[in-house]
């Protein structure tokens, strides 16, 4: 299922190529929406591409653990019989083939644990995605109130100060309300990804333990830890209505940590 499903996306992919090569015959404001909407940071194409290959990743990580397990199943049959024989002639053996069977079985516990590592690297690496995912979604609702008729938004310019960025771009100011997510210097990402990776890390441990997310209770406890989460960060500079605690908030304050969750459960 999981090869299905990369060779859909793969599918998806090569789609948006063709409607990539679509637009560039093409000149005006659409057309641009439309290159942007196909290969932005947090675009169509690269979304696609990069979900293919994580999925196509996994399940070849997969069939290799199943490949391994299926060796080590059949090699401990193998060696139970040689040894049962073995000892049945020969029972003088047995500390001996303990001692033997202990440095195996040490030897299976160390593979197993460096296959758990692999498996545990693919899972922060989808984490990690799924929080970049979520920081995209919150900068799009964001600035979706100014776009503009002609697809452009109100521009909204800052300074930034990451170095890379400003060595790509040759300035340090950035108008975030037309920049896509992906494209945003590292600090004007910075506090998206926060309240992202809060709620991402919130929403994955409460399906681990079978909480259901679907309830106003579990809705308002993650709320809350958001905005716990958020005055850690801003407390400083936060003006007196933000700074009190969640259940204090006033309806329109607690609605925007509510969107932060909201945002990790639609994924």
């Amino acid at each position: 299922m999981l090869d299905k499903a990369a060779a859909h996306h793969a599918g998806l992919a090569d789609d948006s190529v063709g409607a990539i090569r679509l637009g560039n015959t093409n000149q005006g404001p659409a057309a641009t929406a439309v290159r942007t909407h196909f290969t932005g940071g947090q675009g169509a194409l690269p979304r696609a591409d990069d979900l293919a290959h994580r999925l196509h990743t996994t399940a070849d990580g997969l069939r290799t653990g199943k490949s391994y397990l299926e060796w080590i199943i059949g090699l401990l049959a193998a060696t139970a019989a040689a040894a049962a024989v073995a000892v049945a002639y020969f029972p003088e053996l047995l500390p001996r083939l303990a001692g033997t069977a202990k440095r195996f079985f040490g030897m299976i516990e160390d593979a197993m644990r460096s296959l758990g590592r692999i498996f545990t690297r693919l899972g922060e690496r989808s984490t990690s995605k799924r929080v970049d995912v979520v920081a995209g979604r919150l900068h799009e609702q964001w600035r979706a109130p100014r776009r503009l008729e002609d697809g452009t938004f109100e521009p909204r310019i800052k300074s930034t100060t990451d170095s890379a960025w400003i060595s790509r771009h040759g300035t340090d100011q950035v108008d975030i309300a037309n920049t896509r997510y992906g494209d945003l210097p590292a600090d004007w990402q910075k506090e998206n990804k926060e309240s992202a990776r809060v709620a991402v890390h919130l929403v994955t441990d409460a399906k681990k333990e079978g909480v259901d997310t679907g309830s106003s209770d579990f809705m308002e406890s993650a709320s809350a830890k958001v905005h716990d989460a958020w005055l850690e960060r801003n407390g400083e500079w936060a003006p007196p209505e933000q700074k009190l605690p969640y259940e204090e908030l006033s309806e329109a304050e607690k609605e925007k940590d509510r969107v932060v969750v909201r945002k990790a459960l639609d994924i």
